[in-house]
């Protein structure tokens, strides 16, 4: 072997580079010698025995995470900022090293919306919950009904409840996304590839937060939620007039089976 350069690597890292008969076995045992005996292994140490060594270290870019409005397209990017104020994007594939615990604050949202929990525990089965003047509708009890947590629902829907169940719903019908790339679909409706990135509860979050055309839903249904009135359901219907209600009803169970064959892009066609 020869000009063979082999890279240790901790918290910083030097190349060896030799001319001599030296196997990666020889290295690693000389390694293992100097551990032994309670020595560090450093590039001296593998000078003195031959090895010509060119220190090689690396200093680490330290920053806070932060996110921005990206300046080409507008939405919002995760990255840090170092002290010189240099902004890092946080790509798949970035390696990062924390150095203190991160906080458990969840996404930034407006301060009219509902916090969403960073964690979900399993607390009894889902209950469905359809609004009743809309069950004798398919597609608009397919569109508004959402599964609750049992624990949560005291018998009443509550806005800042079905918030929650609503972006559930969409977590699950993004983890059903088996044949085609979530990019392409969200590409296809909203022109929003970028928002395909993360898991299926920070993409559901990311869509909730970037997509008017998916927080809309919830918005009426508060609306209706909180007034009860003709005005508020015309407006959670529209196009469609109160009149075509009840044409199509459905009990539970037959609800709960539309809801387990409703795929993502269905959802989306709705909206």
């Amino acid at each position: 072997m020869s000009n063979k350069k082999f890279r240790m690597t901790k918290s910083r890292s030097f190349v060896l580079s030799f001319d001599v008969q030296y196997s990666l076995f020889d290295i690693l045992r000389f390694s293992f010698d100097l551990l032994s005996r309670g020595e560090r292994v450093t590039a001296d140490k593998f000078q003195a025995t031959g090895f010509a060594v060119k220190s090689e270290a690396k200093d680490p870019t330290i920053g806070r995470v932060t996110s921005r409005e990206c300046p080409l397209c507008g939405h919002h990017e995760i990255g840090f900022v170092t002290q010189d104020g240099e902004f890092h994007s946080l790509s798949p594939g970035t390696v990062i090293r924390i150095v203190e615990p991160p906080s458990p604050v969840g996404p930034v949202r407006g301060k009219s919306e509902t916090p969403i929990p960073t964690e979900r525990k399993e607390q009894g089965r889902d209950r469905l919950w359809v609004p009743e003047p809309l069950r004798g509708d398919k597609v608009l009890r397919l569109k508004y009904s959402v599964l609750v947590k049992e624990h949560l629902f005291k018998g009443e829907m509550l806005g800042e409840i079905y918030e929650l169940a609503y972006l559930e719903k969409i977590e699950k019908l993004i983890e059903k996304v088996l044949d085609v790339p979530l990019a392409v679909i969200l590409d296809r409706f909203f022109s929003a590839p970028h928002l395909a990135s993360g898991d299926s509860r920070q993409i559901a979050e990311a869509m909730y937060r970037e997509l008017d055309e998916i927080k809309r839903p919830v918005e009426l249904m508060r609306g209706w939620l909180e007034r009860r009135e003709d005005r508020s359901l015309a407006e959670l219907i529209a196009p469609k007039p109160v009149e075509a209600l009840g044409q199509e009803p459905a009990e539970d169970d037959q609800v709960e089976k539309e809801l387990e064959g409703l795929t993502l892009e269905q959802f989306l066609e709705m909206l």
